[in-house]
C-alpha cells in the first residue's frame, strides 16, 4: 500500500495521481466494480441481465460518476494532499534506505516498521525454535506434494469406510484458494535482547 500509493479518497485520485481523464477512471472504476459484483452474483445463481439488473448497473455508473464530476470541498482536497505527500515522503524514506523493512501485522491494521536484519534474525531463531515453519531454498515448492497427501489420505479413508463419500468434496482443499502457511513473525521491540 505505501509503495503504490495511499488511495483510499477516491474523488482526489483523479486530480493528485491521475493523468488519466476523467471518463476513462469512471469506466475502469465501474469495469472493476461491475466484474466483481457480476462475479458474486453468478456465484450466487442471481439473474442481473433482466431490466431490474441493467437499471441498478447504469445508476452504479451514475453514481461513479457523480463522485469524479463533483467539485471536492476544500478540507477534503487539503487533508488529500497532505496524506499524499506524507506517504511520498515514506516511499522515498524506503527508497534510500533499504536495511528499513515495514511489514503489515498479521492481526491489526497496523505497521511493524524496524531493522531489516533483526526482523531476519528473530525470524531465523523462531523458526529454528518452533520448528512450525521451513524455509524453501530450492524455489520448488511442496504444496503439490501437500495436496496430494491429502487427497491420497482421504481416498484411503473414503476407501476403508471412515470417511463416508458424501462428505470427501467438503474436505477436499480448493485449489484456487491453496496456499502455504507463511510466517508472520515481528520481532519485540519491547524487550532489551531484541536490540543486543
Amino acid at each position: 500500500m505505501l509503495i503504490k500509493g495511499l488511495k483510499y479518497i477516491i474523488p482526489c485520485q483523479s486530480e493528485l495521481c491521475s493523468r488519466k481523464p476523467t471518463d476513462t477512471i469512471v469506466k475502469e472504476q465501474y469495469e472493476n466494480i461491475s466484474k466483481v459484483v457480476k462475479s458474486c452474483l453468478r456465484d450466487n445463481n442471481v439473474v442481473f441481465s433482466n431490466p431490474r439488473g441493467q437499471q441498478a448497473f447504469s445508476m452504479l455508473e451514475e453514481l461513479i460518476r457523480d463522485v469524479y464530476s463533483k467539485p471536492i470541498p476544500k478540507s477534503l482536497m487539503k487533508r488529500a494532499r497532505d496524506e499524499y505527500q506524507i506517504v511520498r515522503s515514506i516511499q522515498n524514506l524506503l527508497k534510500q534506505r533499504p536495511d528499513i523493512i515495514i511489514r503489515r501485522t498479521d492481526k491489526s491494521k497496523v505497521f511493524y516498521i524496524g531493522k531489516r536484519d533483526d526482523f531476519e534474525r528473530k525470524s531465523r531463531e523462531y523458526m529454528e525454535e518452533t520448528e512450525a515453519y521451513e524455509q524453501i531454498i530450492d524455489q520448488r515448492c511442496p504444496l503439490a506434494d501437500n495436496l496430494r497427501a491429502v487427497q491420497t489420505l482421504l481416498d484411503f479413508l473414503v476407501d476403508r469406510k471412515v470417511l463416508p463419500k458424501k462428505k470427501k468434496p467438503y474436505l477436499v482443499p480448493k485449489l484456487d484458494e491453496l496456499e502455504l502457511a507463511h510466517y508472520h513473525g515481528f520481532p519485540k521491540t519491547h524487550k532489551v535482547s531484541c536490540f543486543s
